[in-house]
């Protein structure tokens, strides 16, 4: 008979590191010294932007802080169109007007589509009937009418405080996003400055294409607000609500539209029109003591720009105080 010899198992419980009260208190600390030491590095982070005259990205040229990059270390040169493609999307100097002066002197003569044995309708007419100023204007007019019906409609009360509290959750709920993504729109004024190239600032179209970039979506997320406080139907508030944000997309989606039907144009923006900060500063310069309107122009801009900029900063506090106010009050 056979015998079956048993062996003894043992099992044992995986142990568990639980952080002890010390831990979890020295983590605390660190999170809030953290925290503490970030304050000064926003604070100078606005320093920056408001010395930084018509957003050329000085801030990015010199090393923010001690453990941070040095920005020598930081260069990246797109290679692909698709990239190049994106980099000039991105760019706020460049928009509806720096496009359509692209067109009238270079662009509508649709070099590449003759190569592709292609005639497009919107290229022809773009220089016929201007469209990409036709998108600019369409824009202000939407969004002062669809304000000023708002306005005609308002009672005059700025608290009234009868809604039904789905009205309030409404405005509470979208009070919240807007005041999260206020934070994203700091960020992205910190990034699209920041890149490697950008286009020409000595010229006019281009200090509009910028102010109209960073001014037209903040008085957007404005009115998007306001109109959420006094609308009383709450489909009503969501569709104007999207409205508001259809027209901020339109001159963005007329440029994604330009270079998909104009290949090779964006990559031609980028390698001849664009320039990095140092050529930047050394054209607007040149510009300057060329052409005294334009130093007038630019000096002129300096309190706009500075306002612009610490409204950005102020963004999520606003989002904040009319999320609160706005919830209570409606």
């Amino acid at each position: 008979m056979n015998k079956v010899h048993s062996e003894e198992v043992v099992l044992k419980r995986p142990s568990i590191l639980i952080p002890s009260n010390n831990v979890i208190a020295e983590e605390n600390e660190s999170c809030c010294l953290h925290v503490i030491d970030s304050i000064p590095l926003i604070c100078k982070n606005l320093k920056l932007k408001l010395s930084d005259h018509l957003l050329l990205g000085g801030e990015h040229t010199q090393k923010f802080s001690i453990g941070f990059n040095s920005p020598s270390n930081l260069t990246y040169e797109p290679t692909t169109t698709e990239e190049k493609t994106q980099v000039v999307l991105s760019d706020p100097k460049f928009g509806m007007f720096s496009l359509f002066k692209y067109h009238i002197y270079k662009g509508y003569m649709n070099k590449e589509l003759k190569k592709s044995n292609k005639i497009f309708c919107s290229h022809i007419f773009s220089l016929v009937f201007a469209l990409p100023i036709l998108i600019y204007i369409s824009q202000w007019v939407l969004y002062v009418s669809l304000l000023n019906y708002e306005f005609r409609n308002f009672d005059g009360n700025l608290c009234p405080n009868d809604s039904p509290i789905e009205l309030k959750l409404m405005m509470f709920g979208i009070g919240l996003i807007y005041f999260v993504r206020s934070f994203f729109i700091w960020d992205n004024l910190t990034s699209v400055i920041g890149l490697n190239k950008t286009n020409r600032a000595d010229h006019v179209s281009a200090i509009l294409d910028t102010l109209q970039e960073f001014l037209f979506s903040l008085i957007v997320y404005v009115a998007n607000l306001w109109i959420i406080f006094v609308e009383k139907d709450l489909q009503n508030m969501i569709l104007n609500s999207l409205a508001m944000e259809f027209l901020m997309r339109l001159d963005n989606e007329f440029e994604e539209m330009y270079f998909e039907y104009l290949p090779g144009s964006a990559e031609d923006i980028y390698d001849n029109i664009f320039v990095d900060y140092n050529q930047n500063v050394e054209y607007i310069k040149n510009r300057q003591n060329k052409s005294k309107c334009f130093k007038c122009a630019s000096y002129l801009l300096i309190i706009p720009y500075k306002i612009l900029i610490f409204l950005l900063f102020c963004f999520p506090l606003i989002c904040l105080f009319v999320t609160i106010y706005g919830t209570v009050c409606k």
